[in-house]
């Protein structure tokens, strides 16, 4: 652009002025705690059309790698074990993506600040972006992956599972409550302490385990992510020039820190580690050197000058880090049947680079997975399902299974709301939840929905079947040789009940 325009559109910046083009009546409309000035800065300092000719570019790049990746049949290279956990993280991505683009909608329509609009501007087109490359990506593992149930229904498959209620119970954040809590969620807790590890380290594990159109689509998307990141630091230096503001924000960076911790380091966790047979590093030292090292001693500590504290649970997540994924690994092993992915068994191999990188693994987690191997065959007519004295409630807040951190440790706590009980995994979701009730307390549990069924019959209704009619999706392996595929006559004819837990507490 030429300097002359964009000497100009800096002047006009400089002015405050209030657009005349555009109906103004929907500004402010979405109501906040938080006293906001009409003057901010937006650090990235990008005019929309050279942004839009940036992202252009990039998308010409990733486009045109899939289309190579398609010609060298790359995906034929693809480890099953991580095109299977996938299945589930890819969707839940595209989720993410979806409600941060209503909830950079409801920003620019609300704050009146005219730099940070322009910066939500480019964001909102960033995630649609997202999704359009996600969905191309899912596109391309459809046609190409040599076992593709379950790519086909993703989306509407999270929605349904227990792993997609998670997902739903975190990114639905993005675009409810109060406008500005939204921001600390979306722009500062999820993508400048969470989404590095997801879009950086993850890629790399993706590329040593042979999915190379992973890897450079989640770098494509992770490069508009500085660009995110900037548009939270911007928002939250304009609310801390109001000194009222310090405390609200506080509260929000606590809340959603504990709840972007609980959501994201289960699933990239469990992604990384699980999904994988290749590992470049541990899931534990990837979150101490971006979460612990760069977002809290760098980001949040630059902060701390104008009031900001660091999240209070910092400790108490970083323990659960050692062991949280290794939980949910189990977890959704011993629900497989439910799931729309095949569940790998975790081998010998997997049980030393484990024990390496989390000393007392196998005490903990290592007879499961020996039990679990046993029990892949039909023949075998068992399940580990049926080990469980009784399902793991989930947590009312951020749903994943009340046996977190590890099920010898369980921190699981019953609270009581308008005469109904609710059980949260966690000191930290007890808080959530007593704080703000009324955004958590409607949801409905996947136990309680399917109270009295037989496994069978809610396999069928979740629909996690494939063409034939009678295979499930999910299976407890990724060998399993196409006549020994579990059928859901093979799941009938053990008369499994779903029993809600909450009625026996």
């Amino acid at each position: 652009m030429a300097k002359k325009l964009v000497d100009v559109h800096e002047k006009a910046k400089s002015y405050d002025w209030d657009f005349t083009f555009a109906d103004q009546s929907e500004i402010g409309k979405y109501e906040t705690r938080y006293k906001l000035p009409k003057k901010g800065k937006d650090p990235f300092r990008v005019l929309i059309r050279d942004y839009l000719k940036m992202e252009a570019e990039k998308d010409d790049r990733t486009f045109g790698f899939l289309d190579g990746a398609l010609r060298t049949k790359m995906a034929d290279q693809i480890q099953p074990r991580f095109m299977e956990c996938l299945k589930l993280t890819l969707p839940d991505l595209t989720n993410a993506e979806f409600q941060a683009v209503a909830g950079t909608a409801r920003i620019i329509s609300s704050i009146r600040n005219q730099e940070l609009r322009q910066g939500y501007h480019a964001q909102m087109m960033d995630e649609v972006r997202h999704t359009q490359l996600e969905m191309a990506l899912r596109d391309y593992y459809v046609k190409n992956w040599q076992d593709p149930a379950g790519w086909d229904i993703t989306q509407k498959a999270l929605y349904q599972h227990p792993g997609g209620l998670v997902s739903i119970a975190l990114f639905q954040n993005f675009n409810t409550g109060d406008l500005i809590d939204c921001i600390v969620n979306l722009n500062i807790c999820v993508e400048t302490a969470f989404t590095n590890i997801l879009l950086v380290a993850t890629p790399q594990t993706a590329a040593l385990n042979g999915d190379h159109a992973m890897a450079s689509t989640f770098l494509s998307i992770q490069s508009d992510e500085s660009r995110h990141m900037a548009n939270g630091y911007g928002s939250v230096m304009m609310v801390l020039a109001e000194e009222d503001n310090v405390e609200p924000l506080n509260e929000a960076l606590e809340r959603h820190f504990w709840h972007c911790h609980r959501g994201l380091d289960a699933l990239v966790g469990w992604q990384s580690e699980y999904g994988a047979t290749v590992r470049p590093h541990s899931f534990r030292e990837m979150w101490e050197e971006w979460v612990v090292d760069d977002f809290v001693g760098s980001y949040v500590d630059r902060l701390t000058e104008f009031g900001v504290r660091p999240p209070a649970r910092l400790g108490a997540a970083a323990e659960s880090v050692r062991w949280m994924h290794h939980t949910i690994g189990m977890v959704f092993a011993a629900i497989w049947p439910l799931n729309f992915w095949r569940s790998d068994p975790m081998r010998p191999e997997d049980f030393d680079w484990f024990e390496s990188h989390y000393p007392g693994w196998y005490d903990v987690y290592g007879g499961f997975w020996e039990a679990y191997a046993q029990m892949t065959d039909p023949s075998s007519g068992h399940l580990m399902l049926q080990e469980l004295s009784a399902l793991p409630p989930f947590c009312q807040v951020c749903q994943l299974p009340c046996v977190v951190p590890r099920p010898d440790q369980s921190d699981m706590r019953v609270v009581e709301y308008e005469g109904k009980r609710f059980a949260v995994c966690s000191e930290g979701c007890e808080w959530i939840f007593k704080r703000w009730p009324t955004a958590h307390a409607g949801r409905k549990q996947f136990w309680e929905r399917y109270d009295g069924w037989d496994l069978a019959d809610v396999i069928l209704d979740l629909g996690y079947i494939r063409p034939d009619g009678k295979t499930l999706i999910g299976q407890p392996s990724v060998d399993l040789p196409p006549d020994r595929l579990w059928t859901i006559d093979d799941i009938r004819r053990l008369g499994i009940q779903i029993t809600n837990p909450m009625n026996q507490l």
